[in-house]
């Protein structure tokens, strides 16, 4: 090698490039295997970059609520009976308007209501009753009137009804504690189905 490179009159020029490149070789063997070596390395996708908190997240469970039972202190005031004041009865004689309030008193253990002394700051209903007697066809009829006026005041409610008397057509001396016991039953029964529509 040496003579042919004589013999062409460059040794010395050749002879220093073969020595340079003779020395780049390793340089390049390593740079190719470090290559190859990085393309069989695994790529991380993330490239070290945290996922975004903008991501969508799952939404939280909604218990669903449930409807608190009503207290039994409730239901006790609803079926609690109304307080009632009796006014005193205009048109009837003292002992007819005892029969019939004794009476009164009596039905309404069974009924929405109790009978409270005069005056009493806790009613919450006052009934007022007006009575009338007339003849007829030789019968006595008692007419009776019922104003319900609540704690203001103010009348609420009217109911009425007569009560047929057999005797000589002498009014109020014909009328027995039957009748008023009569009348008291019917009083009774028509208040109590109106408390009833008021509770509803």
């Amino acid at each position: 090698m040496r003579f042919r490179l004589r013999e062409l009159g460059g040794a010395p020029a050749y002879e220093g490039k073969i020595r340079a490149m003779s020395r780049c070789v390793p340089a390049i063997v390593l740079l190719i295997a470090a290559l190859s070596g990085a393309a069989c390395t695994s790529v991380d996708p993330t490239m070290g970059i945290p996922p975004s908190s903008s991501a969508p997240q799952p939404l939280p469970v909604v218990e669903p609520t449930q409807t608190a039972a009503t207290p039994p202190q409730v239901a006790a005031l609803t079926n609690e009976p109304a307080r009632v004041i009796l006014a005193p009865v205009i048109g009837a004689p003292a002992q007819a308007a005892e029969q019939l309030s004794a009476r009164l008193a009596a039905r309404a253990a069974s009924k929405r209501f109790s009978l409270l002394a005069s005056a009493d700051p806790a009613a919450n209903y006052t009934l007022k009753g007006f009575f009338s007697t007339s003849p007829e066809d030789g019968e006595t009829i008692v007419f009776y009137v019922w104003d319900v006026m609540d704690a203001a005041g103010n009348r609420v409610h009217r109911f009425s009804g007569q009560e047929r008397v057999k005797g000589r057509n002498q009014g109020w001396i014909d009328v027995t504690e039957a009748n008023m016991r009569a009348i008291a039953d019917r009083t009774a029964d028509e208040f109590d189905t109106w408390l009833a529509t008021r509770a509803g």
